[in-house]
């Protein structure tokens, strides 16, 4: 396979998750150089001494996608690609109200990816091909009956990754991923509550694996899938298989 990324400057959001940390290994290792964005400060200065042994350049900032000058101010070089993995899974099963739950799902995984897209799109190197990788999720293939928000919020990053699919190729293509159940912190509540239940509907009988996931940006970054635009790809053990 063919990952030549050598030097390629990305910009990574939600870079301390779970799947985001696995990300960053795979890429410092490819020789990547790394924006990396979250809004834990505690998880990035953790990230920044796992990744300390890594020659590349790594670039570490606390954002939460509001003031867009504070992060383009510090891109002194052109950009590849925009990993957006940032996002909030918060459950709508609650009496009181919830519409503030709404507003947040909307906010933190469907504008979030919309306004970081929009504001690093000028930043793009004009002379190689731009990469852009959303998250959507498994609740958008099947409907989260108790995270309806959320299903919403994640069905509209498929939305925009058809959308700018067509508008920004050649120069850029856009792909999204949605993964199933992967073991990380984001649904960790969801396993405790419901993990039984869930391992019956998946094919493979286990969650999925930060890394498991990461393995599949690096291919979508690489020249491996140099034809392979406006997708939705599925990572979840076999949970949909259409």
């Amino acid at each position: 396979m063919y990952f030549d990324l050598k030097n390629r400057i990305y910009v990574v959001t939600g870079a301390s998750g779970g799947i985001g940390s696995a990300l960053v290994n795979l890429l410092n290792k490819e020789g990547a150089e790394l924006f990396l964005i979250d809004t834990d400060q505690t998880s990035l200065d953790q990230l920044k001494k796992e990744q300390a042994t890594h020659q590349n350049q790594n670039y570490f900032l606390n954002s939460n996608l509001k003031d867009f000058k504070e992060i383009t101010n510090k891109l002194k070089k052109p950009i590849s690609g925009i990993i957006h993995l940032a996002g909030q899974l918060e459950s709508d099963n609650v009496t009181s109200n919830k519409k503030p739950i709404w507003e947040r799902a909307i906010q933190n995984n469907l504008t979030n990816a919309y306004d970081i897209i929009e504001n690093l799109l000028p930043y793009f190197d004009k002379n190689v091909v731009g990469k852009i990788i959303l998250t959507s999720s498994l609740a958008y293939r099947r409907g989260g009956f108790d995270f309806i928000p959320y299903t919403a919020s994640k069905g509209g990053i498929t939305g925009l990754v058809r959308a700018y699919s067509r508008k920004l190729a050649p120069e850029i293509l856009v792909n999204g991923l949605a993964p199933g159940i992967i073991d990380t912190k984001m649904p960790k509540k969801l396993i405790e509550n419901r993990g039984d239940e869930l391992l019956k509907q998946i094919p493979q009988k286990r969650f999925g694996k930060p890394e498991e996931v990461a393995s599949v940006i690096l291919f979508l970054l690489s020249e491996a899938a140099s034809y392979i635009n406006g997708q939705i790809i599925n990572i979840d053990g076999g949970i949909i298989n259409s």
